[in-house]
């Protein structure tokens, strides 16, 4: 494995909201000196940063051209032979992402790690919260609008895979089930034939590997926005996703830096740093 170049793409952007804690995260990530840390290993790290051009367009209008943002950036990177990480506010990013490796001509599978379905609909779900629909819109499931807005073509649900998830609302477990979506558990995570389905998915050209990081355990990463209890630690993360190639892209999301201890920020920067080390490399 070598380092690959680096596109740290940040958005600022809890679905269309800059005044959140998860919104305000990319930017804590760098200024608490996630960047620097990057280029001491030796890796060469350029920093984007994506913003809606309309600050008076509708909600959708806006979260879709931040999608959009995402979806050039991460083709240029694509095209540039970098690798996109994308720091965002919110899952999803995740349209912007796909899309954008759709347009640099990938093909690419989903893994989806969260602790949260994020399968809901705008029937489905108890919040309304469109962060909670995002790999339902990836999969053409939800937020059709958005969506084509954004450019994203919906993946197929059987190249998506969800893992480490443990708090998902009612319904949303209907749809999971309507639809066929395949769910780890994180005790599923260890076993031999859990991996292979994983290995399977990951084999695709420019797969896609979302970290959502509440789908860890609060353990080793505690600044999270919706923490849950019994996540999967990150060394068996690692062990479980190291036969697979490396990704395409990565999304980390969902941080939130507001209530966290100096202590419990470090840890999750770590988290950070250790997950960017295993997947930004090239083969």
């Amino acid at each position: 494995m070598s380092l690959l170049p680096l596109d740290l793409i940040a958005v600022p952007w809890d679905v269309e909201r800059g005044d959140t804690g998860a919104a305000r995260a990319p930017g804590e990530l760098a200024a608490r000196g996630f960047p620097a840390r990057l280029r001491a290993t030796g890796r060469e790290v350029r920093e984007i940063t994506v913003q809606p051009d309309r600050e008076g367009s509708s909600k959708t209008e806006r979260v879709a051209e931040i999608g959009q943002g995402i979806a050039r950036a991460v083709a240029q990177a694509r095209a540039q032979g970098r690798f996109p990480l994308v720091l965002s506010g919110g899952c999803l990013a995740a349209v912007g992402v796909v899309a954008g490796l759709q347009s640099f001509g990938d093909d690419p599978a989903v893994l989806w790690i969260d602790a949260h379905g994020d399968f809901n609909t705008p029937e489905s779900s108890l919040s309304g919260y469109w962060d909670g629909m995002a790999l339902a819109a990836v999969c053409g499931v939800s937020l059709a609008d958005l969506r084509e807005a954004a450019g994203l073509k919906p993946l197929a649900v059987d190249r998506a895979i969800h893992l480490a998830g443990r708090a998902f609302d009612p319904l949303e477990i209907a749809n999971i089930r309507r639809h066929g979506l395949e769910l780890v558990a994180v005790s599923g995570l260890a076993s031999p034939e859990a991996r292979e389905r994983i290995r399977r998915r990951a084999g695709a050209a420019g797969w896609y590997l979302h970290v959502d990081l509440d789908g860890l355990d609060p353990r080793d990463v505690p600044a999270v926005g919706f923490p849950e209890p019994a996540g999967i630690r990150l060394d068996d993360l690692l062990e479980a996703l190291s036969p697979c190639p490396p990704p395409a892209a990565m999304t980390f999301s969902a941080l939130s830096f507001d209530c966290a201890t100096a202590e419990e920020a470090e840890r999750t920067i770590a988290a950070c740093l250790r997950l960017a080390e295993a997947f930004a490399v090239r083969e």
